[in-house]
């Protein structure tokens, strides 16, 4: 028979810090999907929180991205939501516009969003001129390179590439052959698409959209510049075919120099200590200075009575002002002043990445997100494989989103 403790973790949620005697306790239910090495760290945070609040008891929920944002959605649909729930900026406009999330202006109080929280962040995580989401983090990509690798190839494993020249021979110089003759180490590999082409196409100032989004841009001359330039790594020799090689997989075994991944990935690297790895900010291969980025927003439930909502924001609040903390388990504080502590700055990979906020790129915040992501992964995909010109891939992907465009907009 379980306890109640034990049924709680059974459901991945945070057991009470301890009995809330000599009084009630208002419950808050927090969502999110933070199943890995992040979630560990969320939970410590969560027992401090019903620790040092007696008279909040939060219950954490964790489940697997790919199946949250469907159980959410269905959550807010029979009104089941829990009173916290995370969101990705991208999902950001779906959930406002469904009624789900509510805005945070009128209950910011004191909250120094203006003056501590980066102006292009703060604005993303706004819809229709208000704030849905409380960015907690930014999980910008960034450079993690191998530095033994850098050393055996006579490159400085301090002074990593940080343009297209230097990127390129970077990539030249850590490719080296097997014994078959075919390379066996290689310089640069793609890991996710979707976000390594995205970079890219920033870089070279291309946008999937108009900036009203009411038409899908994907087959611009930027965009196919870009995609073109990322399939040129591959025709030349410097990047293998995606179906050659696992490319993480590739890197944590030392047999690549430099990847593009998310901070996020970083727990994971720190546990293995056979690897002499460090990160740094994406090169830049054009003068547009871009990155890919999302972040995880603390969203509040719509329809709050107001003792709930006042607890609600008392977590959220918490979250934010000990992100340092969060940034522990491999994430960026959004708010400077954090950034700036001496905690912080020890965390050398996490401050590398940090580097990059005045331009991190957002992907595009669609009611049809989801939608757009598999249209334009499966264009990148047929790009990087040479089963279709950038002009061809790109081109059918627009047609098929502005028909999703045009689907969304009739009544």
């Amino acid at each position: 028979m379980l306890t109640r403790r034990r049924f709680l973790g059974a459901l991945g949620l945070a057991p009470l810090a301890g009995c809330r005697r000599g009084g009630s306790s208002t419950t808050v239910r927090f969502w999110n999907g933070f199943t890995g090495p992040d979630g560990r760290t969320m939970l410590r945070l969560v027992r401090r929180f019903n620790q040092e609040n007696p008279d909040i008891t939060v219950l954490m929920q964790r489940m697997d991205w790919g199946t949250y944002y469907n159980k959410l959605f269905v959550g807010g649909l029979g009104g089941r939501a829990p009173e916290v729930f995370v969101l990705h900026t991208r999902a950001l406009l779906r959930f406002a516009r469904a009624g789900f999330a509510a805005p945070l202006d009128p209950i910011l109080g004191d909250f120094p969003a203006s003056s501590d929280m980066d102006a292009n962040v703060w604005e993303a995580a706004k819809v229709a001129g208000s704030h849905y989401g409380l960015p907690l983090d930014v999980h910008a990509m960034g450079m993690y390179y191998n530095k033994k690798l850098f050393r055996d190839s006579g490159l400085d494993p301090e002074k990593p590439p940080t343009n297209r020249t230097e990127f390129l021979e970077a990539m030249r110089r850590l490719k080296k052959p097997g014994k078959s003759g075919e390379p066996d180490q290689w310089g640069y590999v793609f890991t996710n698409f979707e976000t390594c082409t995205y970079t890219f196409l920033k870089q070279f100032g291309g946008s999937p959209f108009t900036p009203d989004y009411t038409r899908c841009t994907l087959n611009s001359p930027e965009n196919i510049a870009a995609l073109a330039f990322c399939r040129s790594l591959i025709k030349e020799g410097l990047v293998p075919s995606p179906e050659n090689i696992d490319s993480w997989i590739g890197f944590r075994q030392g047999r690549i120099g430099m990847v593009f991944e998310g901070i996020y990935m970083l727990a994971d690297l720190q546990k293995q200590k056979d690897l002499d790895f460090a990160g740094a900010p994406v090169p830049q291969v054009t003068n547009h200075s871009a990155v890919w980025a999302d972040s995880h927003n603390l969203c509040l439930k719509a329809g709050l009575p107001p003792e709930k909502q006042r607890a609600a924001w008392r977590f959220m609040r918490f979250l934010s002002d000990n992100s340092v903390d969060w940034a522990a388990g491999g994430q960026i504080p959004t708010r400077p002043s954090l950034r700036a502590t001496k905690e912080f700055q020890a965390m050398a990979v996490q401050s590398a990445f940090a580097k990059q906020i005045p331009f991190v790129q957002y992907q595009p915040r669609l009611p049809f997100i989801f939608e757009y992501q598999t249209e334009y992964g499966l264009a990148v995909e047929k790009i990087l494989r040479g089963k279709a010109s950038p002009e061809e891939a790109l081109a059918a992907a627009e047609k098929r989103i502005n028909e999703i465009i045009k689907r969304e907009a009739t009544p």
